[in-house]
């Protein structure tokens, strides 16, 4: 089978311009009223507060993808009956460079975007592909993962949540912690012990888990940033029908290395990584444009965001990047550290007044940046996995 002609310069330069002409009459800028690129950024008082914010989070940007779906700009290259348009893939890079530029988030459709799709498309079964993805182009579900254990950490091997056998399906029972977006989610992949102990990732199993089923209780964690970002989820007796296994029974650490993989890489295109772009705004505002150390530290944001965004475009158009993912998410998370550090220094006393509204969404990324050295594993992990895969060094 000949593989496809690849696009002329003149068919992606008209195809860019269309898109680009359609968010120039649809998306707010960003720094505008309008702007909501940072809306799933949220901080509240108290766990009711904070899943009301949540809430409208999911519903700005659920808007906002529907109308990227209703524009024919959601999911191109995903089949029809996925809800996509059988474009090649290349159309979704671009869609997805001319929106990063916007001041528009999808960022609560994350997993739904960005890890459902790999994981269905890579093990799933054609049924739970054309009921799943639809409404996930739509905007209608948002989608969470229930990984990680108290027990286990970034062990996922060692998860010890059950999945037992029973009519039509599987009672599931265990606990899981360090979830995002638990709270306002439709649906989980969840990854379930369905052999012993002794078993390790051949005992492990891929579920989709309705959150709406009776015995899911979700518990929000309180960060130091005042946000409630991670919750815990205990699994009783919840009833997963047959339907619902993703690839073949004892296959989930094959279909869990697909999700961290688009996990890590869908991290390192997070919304901090276009954070030069407000520091340079704090720079302005602060009146310090022409002060070199504002000047030093501004140019090191941009070069750390141009070495990411030069990586993740070589890894869009294809290129063999040895341990992409892991190393995107590494520099993601490094780079969100060291903008939000940065800030601090400019900002200087303002920094420890939490009033202070030129501060505040300052010192909301500086104290979130560490959650983002754990998510998709920590950092120890991506370097371990980059020493071996990557380089390929020996394991100690």
């Amino acid at each position: 089978m000949s593989n496809p002609p690849e696009p002329d310069a003149a068919d992606r330069r008209a195809f860019r311009a269309r898109v680009r002409a359609w968010f120039v009459a649809n998306a707010p800028r960003k720094g505008t009223p309008g702007d909501f690129s940072a809306v799933h950024v949220v901080s509240a008082d108290t766990a009711e507060d904070y899943h009301a914010q949540e809430t409208h989070a999911r519903t700005v940007t659920g808007a906002w993808q529907r109308r990227l779906f209703d524009a024919g700009f959601a999911g191109r290259s995903w089949p029809r009956d996925c809800g996509g348009q059988d474009a090649p893939a290349w159309q979704d890079d671009a869609v997805a460079e001319e929106q990063a530029a916007w001041g528009v988030s999808t960022k609560m459709f994350a997993v739904a975007l960005e890890m459902v799709p790999a994981v269905l498309f890579g093990h799933g079964t054609h049924h739970q592909r054309v009921t799943y993805l639809p409404p996930i182009l739509r905007g209608e579900h948002v989608w969470c993962q229930l990984l990680s254990e108290p027990g286990a950490g970034s062990d996922l091997a060692g998860a010890q949540t059950k999945a037992t056998p029973t009519d039509g399906g599987w009672s599931v029972t265990g606990q899981k912690v360090w979830t995002s977006n638990a709270g306002c989610a439709r649906y989980a992949l969840l990854i379930a012990r369905t052999g012993g102990k002794d078993t390790r990732h051949a005992g492990l199993s891929c579920f989709v888990l309705d959150m709406a089923h009776p015995g899911v209780d979700v518990r929000p964690l309180r960060q130091m940033s005042g946000a409630y970002h991670f919750n815990e989820v205990f699994l009783d007796d919840v009833f997963v029908p047959e339907a619902g296994l993703i690839g073949g029974l004892g296959e989930g650490w094959a279909v869990l290395k697909t999700m961290l993989a688009s996990e890590r890489a869908a991290i390192g295109g997070g919304t901090s990584a276009r954070s030069a772009t407000q520091l340079a705004g704090l720079v302005h505002r602060l009146g310090a444009a022409d002060d070199p150390a504002a000047q030093d530290l501004l140019g090191a944001a941009v070069i750390r965001e141009r070495v990411l965004d030069l990586l993740r475009s070589r890894v869009a158009a294809g290129h063999d990047v040895a341990a992409a993912g892991p190393v995107t998410k590494l520099l993601y998370s490094e780079h969100a550290r060291l903008t939000a550090d940065a800030a601090m220094t400019l900002l200087g006393t303002a920094a420890t007044v939490t009033d202070d509204p030129l501060a505040a969404p300052w010192i909301e990324r500086l104290l979130f940046a560490p959650g983002l050295r754990l998510g998709g594993g920590t950092d120890e992990i991506q370097r371990n996995v980059i020493a071996e895969r990557g380089l390929g060094l020996p394991r100690r």
